[in-house]
């Protein structure tokens, strides 16, 4: 791959998840990506439905959440496998998928095989 400057390679990768969960979910929120060494962070904003939040209210429910979440990640994983290895040459290794209720965010981290290179700028 070659080297691109730190932004442009979190737009391009904000591009391209902002678009591969508006195609599986059909939804499409503001989204950040922020690098952290082998981290790739997804955070989108206005995620959660307000069912969604109701749900959350209840222990029950945030469990239920979370397990749904964690079973979308499982499925989707081989396509975001992909997705990721193609924008960045590395090998996806784990998924993980967390929530806030009450600023209607889900955040996913994405572990990759090897830190994400980049250039500053």
């Amino acid at each position: 791959m070659a080297a691109v400057t730190t932004l442009d390679l979190q737009q391009h990768l904000r591009c391209a998840l902002q678009n591969f969960f508006e195609q599986r979910m059909g939804g499409r929120w503001p989204t950040e990506v922020v690098i952290v060494a082998d981290l790739i962070v997804l955070r989108c904003k206005e995620a959660l439905s307000p069912s969604e939040i109701n749900l959350g209210t209840m222990k029950a429910g945030r469990l239920l959440l979370q397990e749904v979440s964690e079973s979308l990640c499982r499925e989707l994983q081989p396509d975001l496998a992909k997705l990721l290895g193609e924008i960045t040459g590395l090998r996806l290794v784990d998924i993980s998928v967390g929530f806030f209720l009450e600023r209607r965010e889900r955040i996913y981290l994405f572990t990759m095989n090897d830190a994400v290179k980049q250039q500053e700028r």
